[in-house]
């Protein structure tokens, strides 16, 4: 009975890990969001660290530590397919959905909609496989 339980808290800190993964993922892709136009406005930081402030709560690290470990993956990433390749392994079509919506959210949190930022949404978009009808309408809800 005892190895049963431990089994299950083995298996619950994965799933913990796994969600911590994706919830860094999404914020790595945030933070390109934010600095494409060559900046990072305090208000696409802002919206950024509501997110940071939300992952830290739900594995007990400090926000900076958190940021900092955003800052070093995007930094450290060649590319995005290994992003990708865990969205489209992990998410479900609605967390990709809300993916989206967080990415739209970051593009728009200065006011503008700068051009690269709306290409990086509509590239990942494209990546893991949403409708360009849904990608629009979640730029037009977001605006």
């Amino acid at each position: 009975m005892f190895s049963f339980f431990k089994k299950k808290e083995r298996n619950d800190q994965k799933v913990e890990q796994a969600s911590f993964d994706l919830e860094l993922t999404a914020a790595v892709l945030a933070y390109e969001i934010a600095r494409s136009d060559g900046e990072i406005s305090s208000d696409e930081l802002s919206v950024l660290m509501q997110e940071v402030e939300k992952i830290s709560v739900k594995v007990g690290k400090d926000k900076l530590e958190i940021l900092n470990l955003i800052e070093e993956h995007s930094k450290n990433s060649v590319s995005f397919h290994e992003f990708i390749e865990d969205i489209n392994k992990n998410y479900s079509k609605d967390e990709k959905i809300s993916l989206l919506r967080f990415m739209w959210k970051t593009a728009y949190a200065d006011g503008k909609l700068d051009v690269d930022e709306e290409r990086l949404v509509r590239r990942v978009a494209d990546l893991i496989k949403i409708k360009d009808i849904e990608v629009l309408k979640l730029k037009d809800i977001m605006k």
